[in-house]
């Protein structure tokens, strides 16, 4: 086994848990203003390296917020993390969190999102990127170790890569980082954090087509003195590396010319993407993103001079089946994407930002990965529930950009709010569309988008050895019966018909 490049050379913890600032005690040796707490969501507990958090003269230096999730292994199925899984991860994180004698992360949150485990966390330009990833995918292999030992659902399901190649893109579990701002004054930034499970990444552009492009969803758009009023640009990347494989000539049933050509395509992990601006391209954005193969992977606001300025929305615009590994191109699991966006000043209010999900959208998804369905917005550490999913969370992380600290942090779909009305309508019209429609469209995906769809492939390989080409069947003019000879149905031993 190579040398890991992160923790301790002598393979004991390099970090003590005691070297950690917890938010749980936040309140320790001060008045308690509230004699009790109504709880109206599982609020994660924040852990921050102590030397920084209260450090007198904070550097001021680059930081960056990383978010990864990953489903390890669910309980029941897919509709919840264990919370023994979550530990696990969090503490093998905890105690490895060192790089060149620097802590990697100077705050993080473990959080999740129905069965997928979420780590969020805030680094500085000291750190060695692939560092970092290394140590995510041994921390997620953990998990996935520990899910295995639970006897839970699809342990290291999402670790779909067959060993960690030197950065967690392409390897399997979701994950984006961005580059928070530097500035000498104001050491405050208001961070989005939303994680989706049994969905795909062009769910989230409903994010992108709300706030950032139109004023019923934004007024700032149309009253802020902010670069707002600029309008945003837009980076959209086109996902579906199959279809790219077959409009450069693949034939759609030809599997290996389909492999050969996307595996050319993902050589040096480059994408096709459309840089578009808003709202001069409304129109253009809004066809693209009507559509899965295309997603919203980056928002930039604009300069005085309308050019990219400061970048503020990234999304882990990947999707499993372009990921290559020795049983071929894996395709299994709906994406599950994560992002990550500024709020306040020059972005979108967090309401905002949110603002799109209250008319309860119908996303690709669900059970087995192969429905549409309105999905759910649900408190941070929810479970899925009813077919599974699909649901999506949306956090705000208080960041302090001097010390790397995660402040606080709030729900933004905690219960009690309108939310909660939110989540009745969106069950109603999930009930009634499932159960009218079943296994039919437009319930289920085309099947091309079928996730669990190898039975159906059988299937469908075999009723078509059925068919036959014939005349169709007319009627004389003359007011006799229209006849055809009919094919005998095959038969077995005894005369009974036969089940092909």
């Amino acid at each position: 086994m190579s040398t890991k490049r992160y923790g301790s050379a002598d393979g004991q913890p390099a970090i003590p848990l005691t070297d950690y600032h917890q938010s749980k005690d936040d309140l320790a040796g001060l008045p308690q203003t509230v004699t009790e707490k109504v709880a109206v969501t599982n609020q994660p507990n924040i852990f921050s390296y102590r030397s920084y958090v209260f450090a007198k003269n904070p550097a001021l230096v680059q930081r960056f917020m990383k978010a990864t999730k990953c489903d390890v292994g669910g309980v029941g199925g897919h509709v919840v993390a264990a919370d023994e899984v979550k530990s696990v991860i969090a503490k093998f994180i905890l105690e490895n969190n060192v790089d060149r004698g620097e802590p990697i992360f100077t705050s993080l949150i473990v959080t999740h999102t129905g069965d997928d485990v979420g780590v969020t966390g805030v680094m500085s330009e000291r750190t060695d990127m692939s560092v970092v990833d290394e140590l995510m995918w041994d921390a997620l292999t953990a998990g996935a170790d520990k899910a295995a030992e639970l006897g839970l659902y699809g342990p290291g399901q999402d670790l779909v890569a067959d060993a960690f190649t030197g950065n967690l893109r392409g390897a399997g579990p979701a994950s984006v980082v961005l580059p928070l701002p530097v500035r000498k004054d104001n050491a405050s930034q208001t961070v989005l954090v939303s994680f989706a499970d049994k969905t795909e990444p062009m769910a989230f552009n409903y994010f992108a087509t709300g706030a950032y492009l139109l004023p019923r969803y934004n007024t700032g758009l149309v009253i802020a003195s902010s670069k707002m009023k600029r309008g945003y640009i837009m980076e959209i990347v086109d996902l579906d590396t199959k279809a790219q494989a077959i409009e450069a000539g693949a034939h759609p049933r030809d599997q290996k010319a389909l492999d050969a050509n996307m595996e050319d395509l993902a050589k040096g992990l480059q994408e096709k993407v459309i840089t578009l601006r808003a709202p001069e391209d409304l129109y253009d954005i809004e066809g693209l993103c009507r559509s899965s193969r295309f997603v919203v992977a980056r928002i930039w606001s604009r300069s005085d001079r309308g050019e990219t300025d400061q970048l503020g929305y990234v999304v882990s615009a990947e999707r499993l089946h372009n990921i290559k590994t020795k049983k071929g191109f894996t395709y299994g699991g709906k994406d599950d994407p994560v992002l990550l966006a500024f709020a306040q000043g020059d972005w979108p209010a967090p309401g905002e930002i949110t603002s799109p999900w209250a008319a309860a959208p119908m996303v690709a998804g669900d059970c087995r990965g192969s429905h549409n369905l309105h999905i759910l917005p649900m408190p941070i550490n929810s479970q899925t529930s009813y077919w599974s999913g699909p649901i999506i969370s949306v956090i705000t992380l208080s960041v302090n950009i001097h010390t790397g600290r995660i402040g606080a942090i709030s729900d933004q779909f905690a219960l009690g709010t309108p939310w909660d009305e939110v989540r009745r309508e969106a069950s109603r019209l999930a009930i009634q569309f499932r159960n009218a429609h079943g296994i039919r469209q437009p319930a289920t995906l085309h099947e091309d988008e079928l996730e669990y769809q190898e039975g159906w492939k059988e299937r469908r390989a075999r009723l078509e050895q059925q068919f036959e080409v014939r005349p169709p069947l007319t009627f004389a003019t003359n007011g006799s019966k229209g006849h055809r000879t009919a094919k005998p149905m095959p038969t077995v031993a005894g005369g009974a018909p036969r089940p092909d």
